[in-house]
C-alpha cells in the first residue's frame, strides 16, 4: 500500500553530515524539509573527521559550528604543528593570518552525523529513519519520490530533491549517473587511538620517506590518526597485525614516549586516495551534494570542508534565486571548486609518497619557487581559503611546481 504525504518543499535523501547539515540550515530558514536516512545508527567507518580552516569558516556562516562543538563534542584546534625529522616545529596559529577563523575542527564523524540530524529535527525537519529509497521518477520537472518507511511505501512530491546519499548515491543512479574514480596514486589509512601524548590544541603532521601521518586530537583523550603511504606499504599494513603494527610505526616516527600508553578505540583500515567524480550532478529540480556529487582525494583532507561549502552555497542560492535555476548553477559552481581541489591534489601527490632523485629535484625547485612567491599563486593558502578565487589552469600548475622559474 502506498501512502501519499503532503508535499514538502525539499526532500533530502541521506541524513549524514551533508544531508543533516543542509536540513538543519533549511529548516531553520522556515522551509518544509523531509530527510530520508537508511541507517538506524551511525558507526565508525574511518571517515573524514577533520575540517580545514576554510571549512570552519563555512560552518560559521551557516551556524553549524556550535552543533559540531557542543552537540558532537568537536574540538577546535587553533594550531598546526609539523615535525621535521621527528622534532616539533613552532606551532602555526591560524588566526595570526586569518583572524576570522578560530582554527581547524576535529570531530567524531558518527557523533557529527547524529548531532546534525538531531538539530534538523529540532528545527522542524521531518526525519524518516530507518527508511530506504524505492524509486524516483519525474512528472515533467516534478520529482516523485517513493520511499519505504514505517512498514509502508510513501510517496513525496517535493519542489526540490537533494541527493546527499554518499559515494554510491541512489539518487544519482536514478538521474542516470555514476561515480568514476581516478587511478589511485597512493593510499590512506585511518585509526582511532587513545592516549597519544601530544598537545591537544594542535593538529600534528609528520612527513617521512614515502609518506606522512596526521594526528587530530578529539575529546576524552582520543585522536583520529591518518597514515598516508604507497599502495605497496598499505598492502603490507593491511596484512600485518593491527593495530599493533601501526602503533609501532607511529612510535618510530613521533617524539620519544608519545605512543607509550596508546590503545586502539576502533578499526584500522586503508583505502585508495582516488578522487571520485560524478558523471551527472543535477536534473530537473534535483541536485547532488557531498560525496554524491564527487569526492576529493582523502589524503588532502578537504572532504568535510567541501560538504560544508555545499551546504552554505546551496542554501544561499535557494534563498536568492528562482529554484528551477538552482540545480544547474549550483552544480557548475561545485564542479569548479572540486576541480581546483582535484588539480591541487594531483600536483602535490608525487611529493607525498614518491621518492628518488627526480622527486628530490622537484622539491628543491619548489623550495626555490616559494622564495620568490611564498603564496604559490594563492595555492599555498588553500587549506585556509579553500578553492574560492583560485584558477587551476596550466599556468597555475607550472607556477606551483616552479616550472616557470627560468622564464621569470
Amino acid at each position: 500500500m502506498t501512502s501519499h504525504q503532503p508535499s514538502p518543499d525539499i526532500v533530502i535523501v541521506g541524513g549524514g553530515v551533508a544531508g543533516g547539515g543542509l536540513a538543519t540550515v533549511l529548516a531553520r530558514a522556515g522551509l518544509d524539509v523531509t530527510v530520508v536516512e537508511r541507517t538506524s545508527r551511525y558507526i565508525d567507518r574511518i571517515r573524514g573527521e577533520f575540517v580545514h580552516a576554510w571549512g570552519v569558516r563555512e560552518m560559521i556562516q551557516t551556524g553549524l559550528l556550535d552543533i559540531a562543538t557542543e552537540g558532537a563534542g568537536g574540538r577546535i584546534l587553533p594550531f598546526w604543528t609539523r615535525y621535521p625529522d621527528g622534532v616539533p616545529s613552532e606551532p602555526y596559529r591560524w588566526s595570526d593570518d586569518f583572524p576570522d577563523i578560530p582554527g581547524a575542527l576535529s570531530v567524531s564523524h558518527p557523533a557529527l552525523q547524529q548531532a546534525l540530524l538531531d538539530a534538523a529535527g529540532t528545527a522542524g525537519a521531518r526525519v524518516f529513519r530507518p527508511a530506504s529509497l524505492r524509486d524516483v521518477t519525474w512528472d515533467g520537472d516534478q520529482p516523485v519520490v517513493t520511499i519505504d518507511a514505517d512498514g509502508q511505501a510513501i510517496t513525496l512530491t517535493p519542489r526540490l530533491l537533494v541527493g546527499a546519499d554518499g559515494p554510491h548515491s541512489a539518487v544519482r543512479r536514478h538521474l542516470g549517473g555514476q561515480g568514476v574514480s581516478d587511478p589511485p596514486r597512493h593510499a590512506i589509512g585511518g585509526a582511532l587511538l587513545r592516549g597519544i601524548d601530544l598537545p591537544e590544541d594542535a593538529a600534528h603532521q609528520l612527513y617521512f620517506e614515502g609518506g606522512f601521518t596526521m594526528i587530530f586530537p578529539q575529546r576524552d583523550g582520543r585522536s583520529r590518526v591518518y597514515y598516508v603511504c604507497s599502495t605497496a606499504e598499505a598492502d603490507r599494513q593491511q596484512r600485518a597485525n593491527q593495530p599493533a603494527t601501526l602503533i609501532g610505526r607511529l612510535a618510530e616516527l613521533l617524539p620519544a614516549g608519545a605512543m607509550k600508553n596508546v590503545v586502539s578505540e576502533g578499526p584500522v583500515g586503508f583505502f585508495p586516495n582516488s578522487e571520485r567524480l560524478a558523471t551527472v550532478k543535477h536534473g530537473p529540480n534535483t541536485v547532488l551534494i557531498g560525496d554524491a556529487a564527487g569526492s576529493n582525494d582523502p589524503s588532502q583532507g578537504h572532504g568535510l570542508s567541501l560538504v560544508f561549502r555545499d551546504i552554505r552555497d546551496l542554501a544561499d542560492r535557494l534563498a536568492a534565486s528562482e529554484w528551477s535555476t538552482v540545480p544547474e548553477a549550483f552544480a557548475e559552481a561545485r564542479s569548479r571548486d572540486h576541480g581546483v581541489l582535484r588539480a591541487h591534489a594531483q600536483w602535490v601527490a608525487p611529493l607525498s609518497t614518491e621518492t628518488g632523485p627526480d622527486i628530490e629535484a622537484l622539491k628543491n625547485r619548489i623550495a626555490r619557487a616559494r622564495e620568490l612567491d611564498p603564496t604559490a599563486g594563492g595555492f599555498a593558502r588553500i587549506f585556509a581559503t579553500g578553492p574560492a578565487g583560485l584558477q587551476a589552469d596550466e599556468a597555475a600548475r607550472r607556477h606551483f611546481l616552479g616550472e616557470d622559474l627560468e622564464s621569470d
